[in-house]
Formats: structure tokens, C-alpha cells, sequence
């Protein structure tokens, strides 16, 4: 498997030697994974022993050569070479951009002839080919995987434990602490890549201080990943490349992406990932006044670190106190910027997609935002109502009942407006992002209780947050109601919501609160300190729910507790019911019924 489409197969009417291209084309990709690995290897340690760099320099060569020699013996060998370059059209690319490089560094050489050339411009610019390649072969394996028909559910939990045991080892070089410290132990290394792949937040250590500019470069990056998904970036790769996809790869999407049509899928693939790039940058641009008396290169990082790690609803911050920094709780890119990219990315992408779509083919909207233009009216799907309602009540509702609870609190600000603001801030990080411009610690119990009724209920569906959802709150708030109505069916805005996605929702509420009270209980008895129980309860909804704020009890706890909250993260970003079906396999068709009989309920 290579850069071209994964379902293209050798066979004689396409080479002269089957058997043998079949074989160059494997060590194509082979030589993607061993040049990405040593790259990884020789710049992750400070210092190496001289055979050793040299070992993985000349490795790095070799993926870089084997390759075009592969793909120039290959076309000379093909019989369709007129269709040849488009199925190879990323090594073709990236042989294309390397002679380009090469080219161009040659030009400035000429133009300073003192200079020269200079080897280390020449190795650096193809290990950044090599580099690019070793990533997208590790997008084809993804590809592949899609295209193999696996249970979505062991698709979606198997990607998040690649990338976490990925992002583990990568924090556990030498590069990613500063250069006087030793390197991370693999306990830290495995809890803050899951904290950061799940969109967590919780940590263990201090992410300003601990962990280098290429450790927090890092962190970024699994943010990055984590919250989209690392299916969607396989896929959108994939559609660039090919421009198509097949039927079991399309299937597999549009059911981790819980698109309603088939058809839609590879749109919302592309839709999620530009959304995402344009909402990520424009948020750095207008967060960019938080640090505008640091250096430009400074001021770029941390704006687009925290703009990335806002949407994706992560809450890690490369500041040692977060944003509890006085009076930054009115200024307006935290309580109005950053505050609107976390309800944006917790709202859910095919939500989102369908709210833009059903908005730009209102009439209304065409003729007086837009040129007018001939559109068929896309309505507003049950799912999107849902979301909007629910998140809108429990943003309004949690201010309020935040800003009562600690009205009195002497750690909270005096002044009403720093009040409202900490109010309306905290409503929405408590639900997703784990943000803070107070400390969680100091909150007065009732408050946090508040808290981890937020968390629990956590983000929307598709979204980058985690939690139970917004959906499930408002299919159990219907089933009660129709309970109470003694009506057989839920019903809601004129629809009838079918009677197994009341018991899946159900069963998600059920679940989660199962594994929250087994965790709490898991950490209570490991910590033994019972003056703490709501604090420790208040961890474990935070790792839950993927909201990572934290009453200040994270970077004391003992190994286990450690291990048992990485679970529960990976759980919450994953979701119970997920991972019970992927582990459960094929599901059976049952094609019996029992009689029934009536039973007490109280």
C-alpha cells in the first residue's frame, strides 16, 4: 500500500512484472514508516553517540531515494502509464516539491557563491519530504482500515489508542523537556498524551514549565488530532488524493460522523476540516491582544495554541495559572472569544453543517447577506433543535445558578460584572473545556456539585467535547415527559423519535453514570482521604466528561489513581456504548420474541 488509491491492485494487463512492483510498491510505504521513525529518533535526543546518528541519517537517505527509484522503475515497468501518475499522485507530489527544493537551494547558492551549498539545507529539506511522507502513509493505513469494512466502533477506539500510545512515546524524548531536565517518566508521558488526544485537560504536571516549546508543540498537535479525530484526517486526505472514496470507507465515515446520508459524507468531511482550520485561525487572530507585550513569534504561538485548544475543547493552557489572571475574566477574548470557539466546537460538526446550510438557503438570508441565488430550502434536522435548546438552556441556566452559589463566596470577585462574567465563563468551560479564571479549588461545594452535573452532561454529538451529551439530557427530559403524559411514544416537534434510540440514550445516561460512580469510588478508596470525596468526585466528572478543570488534586494523586483517571478519559472521549460494541463484535440477529409480562416499578 502507497500514496495512491488503496484499491488499486497489480495485475498483468497493468505491469510487465506483477509480482515484483507488487513488492516495490510495499517497501514505498515500509520506507515511509522506517524514515518518519528515524527523523523522530534523531532529533528527539540531545545527545547521540556519532554511529548511532549516522545509522538513522542514512536511513533517512534511503527512504528518501528508494522511493523515487521504486516508482521510476514502476512506470517504466507499467502498461498504463497514461493513468500511472494520477493513481501515484502523492509520491509523484512530493518527488515534484523535493526537486523543486533542491532546485531552488541550488539558485541562492549561485547568487552567493561563498556561501555554497550547504549539506545541512539540502538533508534538512528532505527529511521535511520524508517527514511529510511517513505521516500520509500512516493516513493510508487509515484509509485502508476504513476501506476493510471493521466495526466503526473498533475503527473509532482504535485510532484513539494508536494515537495515544503515539503521542506517548513522542513526550517521552529527550527534546520534549528542556535541555536540563531528564526526560519524561512514562506515567506522565501516557497521562498527558491521553489527557491531550481525549481533549481532556486534566494534568499532571505544569504544561508551561514542564515540557519544552517541542513538547507543547506536541501536546498541540495531539490536540489537534484528537478532537477531529484521526478517521477524519485519514479521510480527508484521502478524498484530496484520490477525490473519491469507496462505498465501505463512505459507510464507515458517515457512521462515526453519524451523518444521516451516505451521500453527504465526503462534503461534511471537508466542510469539518475547513470550518475547523478558518474558526481555529481566526480565533488566534482575535486572542492575539491577551499577549500583544510578547514577542510576535511568542504572541503567534500562544494565541494559536489556546485557539486550537479552546475549539477542540481541550482547556490546556501553556500558562502556569491558566487564564486566573485578575480582571482577565472581562476582557473580551476570554469571555467573549474564547468563551464562543468552546460552545462552537462543543456544538457538533454535522449540527453546525446543517444550522449553516439551513440558514444560507433561507430567503432571507440570500438577499440581504448574500447574493441572491437559486437554492433548495434545507431544513433544521431534529438533532440540530435539540442541540440548540438544550445548549442554550444549560449556558443560561448554569450562569445563574453559578453566579447564586457563589454570590457570597469570598473568594469570588466583589463586583457584580467580574461576577457575571466568571458566571457565564465557567458555564460554559464546566460543560467541555476545562478553562479557568478562578481557582476550581476555593469553589464553594454546592458549586461544584453544579459542576459535575455540567460535566456529566458534557457536549453535543460529533463534537470535539465529551460527556454523555446534550441530546441524551434532552431524550430522557422527553421520555419523562411522555411518561408523564402516558403517551407509548416520544414525541417531539411534530416527530416521533424511534423507541431504540430512546433505549441507546437512555442506556448512554445509565452507562455514564455508572462509570462514574465506579471511578469516583476507584479513587476515593486509592486516596483514602475522606475529608476530599468532592474533590476527588469533582476529578474524576472532569476526566468523564473531557473537561479537564480540577480542583487541585490531579498532580498529587498516586500512580493508580493516575491510571484509573486515563481510563476514564479514554472512556468518556470514546463513550461506554462505543467501546461495548466494538468489543462486542458482529451483532446477531435475534429473530425470537419472549412473552411478555408486567413487573413492579414502585
Amino acid at each position: 500500500m502507497s500514496l495512491h488509491h488503496a484499491a488499486d491492485e497489480f495485475s498483468p494487463s497493468t505491469t510487465l512484472h506483477p509480482v515484483v512492483a507488487d513488492w516495490l510498491q510495499r517497501s514505498e510505504s515500509v520506507s515511509g514508516f522506517i524514515g518518519l521513525s528515524a527523523i523522530v529518533m534523531l532529533h528527539g535526543f540531545h545527545v547521540m553517540e556519532p554511529h548511532v546518528g549516522s545509522l538513522l541519517a542514512s536511513s533517512i537517505l534511503i527512504a528518501l531515494f528508494l522511493p523515487l527509484a521504486s516508482v521510476i522503475t514502476r512506470y517504466t515497468w507499467s502498461l498504463t502509464k497514461s493513468t500511472f501518475l494520477k493513481d501515484n499522485a502523492g509520491n509523484v507530489l512530493f518527488f515534484y516539491l523535493w526537486l523543486t527544493g533542491l532546485l531552488m537551494l541550488s539558485s541562492m547558492a549561485l547568487m552567493q557563491p561563498s556561501t555554497g551549498i550547504s549539506m545541512s539545507r539540502l538533508f534538512g529539506w528532505g527529511e521535511c519530504i520524508v517527514f511529510c511522507r511517513g505521516i500520509l502513509e500512516l493516513l493510508t493505513v487509515i484509509q485502508w482500515i476504513a476501506q476493510a469494512g471493521w466495526n466503526p466502533a473498533m475503527v473509532l477506539a482504535s485510532s484513539f489508542v494508536a494515537l495515544i500510545t503515539f503521542g506517548m512515546l513522542i513526550l517521552m524524548l529527550p527534546l520534549c523537556r528542556p535541555e536540563d531536565q531528564v526526560p519524561a517518566d512514562w506515567l506522565t508521558a501516557l497521562f498527558t498524551a491521553t489527557s491531550a488526544c481525549c481533549v481532556t485537560g486534566l494534568v499532571a504536571v505544569d504544561t508551561a514549565t514542564y515540557w519544552s516549546r517541542v513538547g507543547q508543540c506536541v501536546i498541540l498537535m495531539l490536540i489537534q488530532a484528537g478532537g477531529l479525530g484521526i478517521m477524519t484526517f485519514g479521510a480527508f486526505f484521502a478524498m484530496a488524493l484520490s477525490n473519491r472514496g469507496s462505498i465501505r470507507e463512505t459507510a464507515t465515515m458517515r457512521d462515526l460522523l453519524e451523518s444521516e446520508q451516505l451521500s453527504n459524507v465526503g462534503r461534511l468531511v471537508r466542510s469539518i476540516v475547513g470550518l475547523t482550520v478558518g474558526i481555529e485561525l481566526m480565533g488566534a487572530l482575535l486572542l492575539s491582544g491577551l499577549w500583544a507585550d510578547q514577542p510576535w513569534s511568542e504572541m503567534l504561538f500562544q494565541s494559536l495554541f489556546h485557539s486550537v485548544s479552546a475549539f477542540c475543547n481541550a482547556g490546556f493552557s501553556t500558562r502556569g495559572r491558566g487564564l486566573n489572571m485578575e480582571g482577565w475574566e472581562l476582557r473580551w477574548q476570554v469571555w467573549c472569544v474564547l468563551a464562543g470557539l468552546i460552545i462552537i466546537g462543543g456544538f457538533g460538526f454535522t449540527a453546525l453543517d446543517n444550522l449553516w446550510h439551513a440558514a444560507w438557503t433561507r430567503r432571507w438570508f440570500r438577499q440581504r447577506i448574500v447574493l441572491p441565488r437559486a437554492a433548495q430550502s434545507v431544513r433544521l434536522s431534529l438533532t440540530t433543535k435539540l442541540v440548540c435548546v438544550t445548549t442554550i438552556g444549560l449556558l443560561v441556566g448554569g450562569t445563574l445558578l453559578m453566579f447564586v452559589l457563589e454570590w457570597n463566596s469570598p473568594h469570588f470577585p466583589s463586583d457584580t460584572p467580574s461576577q457575571l462574567a466568571n458566571a457565564w465563563f465557567h458555564s460554559v468551560t464546566l460543560r467541555t473545556a476545562g478553562f479557568n479564571t478562578i481557582n476550581h479549588a476555593e469553589l464553594q461545594p454546592t458549586a461544584k456539585l453544579l459542576g459535575i452535573m455540567l460535566m456529566f452532561v458534557g457536549a453535543s454529538p460529533g463534537s470535539t467535547g465529551g460527556g454523555v451529551k446534550t441530546t441524551c439530557l434532552a431524550l430522557a427530559i422527553l421520555t419523562l415527559r411522555a411518561v408523564l403524559k402516558g403517551r407509548t411514544t416520544v414525541e417531539v416537534w411534530g416527530r416521533t423519535i424511534p423507541e431504540v434510540q430512546v433505549y441507546r440514550g437512555l442506556a448512554v445516561m445509565a452507562l455514564g453514570l455508572t462509570v462514574l460512580m465506579i471511578s469516583s469510588l476507584g479513587l476515593i478508596i486509592i486516596e483514602n482521604q475522606p475529608e476530599r470525596v468532592i474533590d476527588h468526585l469533582y476529578e474524576t466528572a472532569s476526566a468523564l466528561g473531557t473537561v479537564g478543570v480540577s480542583a487541585g488534586v490531579t498532580a498529587g494523586l498516586q500512580p493508580a489513581s493516575k491510571l484509573l483517571l486515563i481510563v476514564t478519559m479514554f472512556l468518556g472521549r470514546v463513550g461506554a456504548i462505543t467501546l461495548m460494541a466494538a468489543l462486542a463484535g458482529t451483532r446477531k440477529e435475534v429473530n425470537y420474541e419472549y412473552p411478555e409480562e408486567r413487573i413492579g416499578l414502585g
